[in-house]
């Protein structure tokens, strides 16, 4: 009995995590989807003011650059993976319940 809810929790836990990935690719590549959208703007404003864009785009690769090499030099493990996982999962319930009440994603 015990292996057969734990069967059924993984199968959830799948179906959770790849209806959140279908959805979100859903929003993120169909026309006027999300990265449409950001894109659109980021354009926009790296037109209308170049000189805002170059800084921020060295900040983010200097701070991400800091904290990858934090983590390497404490090694310490990142729960990051289990987050995205989780995350997808809300992400899978909050689509599939759409689903269900409005018909569609």
């Amino acid at each position: 009995m015990k292996q057969i809810l734990e069967y059924l929790q993984s199968f959830v836990v799948i179906g959770l995590v790849l209806a959140g990935i279908g959805g979100v690719s859903y929003h993120l590549f169909r026309e006027e989807g999300w990265i449409e959208t950001v894109l659109g703007d980021i354009w926009d404003l790296s037109i209308q003011y170049p000189l805002i864009a170059v800084p921020t785009i060295v900040g983010a690769i200097l701070i991400g650059k800091f904290v990858r090499d934090q983590r390497i030099a404490k090694g310490r493990t990142s729960r990051l993976p289990n987050f995205i996982i989780y995350g997808l999962m809300a992400a899978g319930a909050f689509f599939i319940g759409r689903f269900f009440i409005h018909g569609t994603f």
